[in-house]
């Protein structure tokens, strides 16, 4: 993003994770419009209770981190951390929403009053701003809603959120739009509709993506001293299936010659399966392990 403002609060949103009691926030279609191309969420109630979270470093990480938001907004930034329960984000076909939902409308309401902005057209009653750094670029929105704050690159996306939220507008509860409706997680990416991934096809470097996905689904989750990864993909074709499983198969052939520890333990822990024109990739790696790959990243020797 390019604003000063809309930036601290992604990071907020990809930081925000507190301390305090968890009461687990997974992905709920209700609040998504049923028109979007792409939907995630991160369960950041849910990511509080991981191992690999408390390995990472936990919340003195995240304060360190916040150490380098600007002075004026460093204390505010800390408060909004801690109540952070999840982050929603979707997309449709030109414009999106991010949702941080928390546990502190209160403190929302003095973080906005805070940012350099200025009032917006309320959309059915509720405030709405438009932050700008004063450079000349577009501005983006922002509102409350109960304690979730949205953030949206346009009006219109804005208003949409508002309305989704507000129970005023169709959502993706119950759609058949959803490849996978059941799956929940830590975190969980869904696309919906094939013009972002045919998007994606034309500039992505991974050549699987460049074969043609109809659909993908990501999640991720961590129980019982594993941490599993979920990634299923619908091609196109039966030629782009074989082509996909092709190109996964011989990416672990390279991996099983790697002299590193680490890349043996993901390719022990990878599957790669296929169903009409699905293809699968499962990971499943003890979280010790995962812990191990941080901290010699962080303390290489």
């Amino acid at each position: 993003m390019r604003h000063v403002t809309l930036t601290l609060l992604l990071a907020l949103a990809g930081l925000g994770i507190g301390r305090g009691s968890a009461f687990a926030t997974p992905f709920e279609p209700a609040t998504v419009p049923d028109s979007v191309q792409a939907v995630g969420h991160l369960d950041v109630d849910l990511l509080r209770k991981t191992q690999l979270f408390t390995a990472a470093g936990g919340q003195a990480a995240i304060d360190a981190a916040l150490d380098q938001a600007p002075p004026q907004m460093r204390s505010m930034a800390r408060t909004l951390a801690r109540t952070i329960r999840g982050v929603t984000f979707w997309r449709g076909s030109d414009h999106g929403a991010i949702y941080v939902e928390t546990r502190d409308s209160r403190a929302l309401g003095q973080l906005l009053a805070k940012l350099p902005g200025k009032p917006a057209q309320p959309v059915d009653g509720y405030p709405t701003y438009a932050l700008g750094d004063g450079n000349g670029d577009d501005p983006h929105y922002a509102a409350v809603f109960a304690d979730t704050l949205v953030l949206a690159d346009s009006e219109d996306s804005l208003a949409q959120s508002l309305r989704v939220l507000g129970g005023k507008a169709a959502t993706l509860a119950g759609s058949n739009k959803l490849p996978v409706s059941s799956r929940q997680g830590v975190f969980v990416f869904v696309t919906v509709g094939d013009d972002l991934l045919g998007a994606i096809s034309k500039v992505a470097h991974a050549k699987v993506l460049q074969l043609g996905l109809r659909s993908l689904a990501v999640d991720v989750g961590e129980a019982s001293g594993m941490l599993t990864a979920n990634a299923r993909g619908e091609m196109r074709s039966a030629d782009a299936l074989q082509k996909a499983k092709s190109i996964l198969d011989g990416l672990r052939a390279l991996a099983s010659l790697s002299d590193e520890p680490a890349a043996r333990t993901l390719l022990d822990g990878v599957t790669v399966t296929t169903n009409g024109l699905a293809i699968e990739i499962v990971c499943r790696i003890p979280v010790a392990e995962v812990t191990k790959m941080i901290q010699h990243h962080h303390h290489p020797k």
